[in-house]
């Protein structure tokens, strides 16, 4: 029922400041010129092109030392690594090489506490010996 009272605004409503396109030269349905077109891919061009290597994105060390090592810190080093080629195709390489330093981090932390888990349940497993051969006999 509501939308039966819903009139359109009026054409004439400030809607804010005009764009570049609507005090473009050329008429509305018009196709721009290639002199047109030349100065718009100057314009725009160089500001999409790579501006430099994509740093590594250490996907593959991040999903090994979550699955063999500490997993939290390693699922953090995953969600870094799949930013830097999301961050590197929208052209932010800033925020990809700052994504990539954090995974690479992250991965040294995970091997780290990996380490130390697997050296404390080594010994652990050494000093509690199971065997039954210096037990005395009931």
């Amino acid at each position: 029922m509501a939308d039966k009272h819903r009139v359109p605004p009026p054409d004439n409503d400030d809607w804010g400041e005009r764009t570049e396109w609507q005090d473009s030269s050329f008429p509305p349905h018009q196709e721009p010129s290639s002199q047109s077109q030349q100065f718009q891919q100057q314009q725009w061009g160089p500001t999409h092109a790579p501006q430099g290597p994509v740093p590594e994105s250490y996907m593959t060390p991040a999903i090994l030392v979550t699955l063999l090592c500490f997993l939290p810190t390693g699922i953090a080093a995953i969600v870094f690594a799949s930013q830097v080629s999301a961050k590197a195709t929208t052209g932010d390489y800033q925020g990809a090489a700052q994504a990539s330093r954090r995974a690479r981090i992250l991965i040294l932390v995970s091997v780290g506490v990996g380490v130390v888990f697997w050296l404390i349940l080594i010994i652990a497993m050494s000093v509690s010996d199971t065997s039954t051969a210096y037990m005395p006999s009931p």
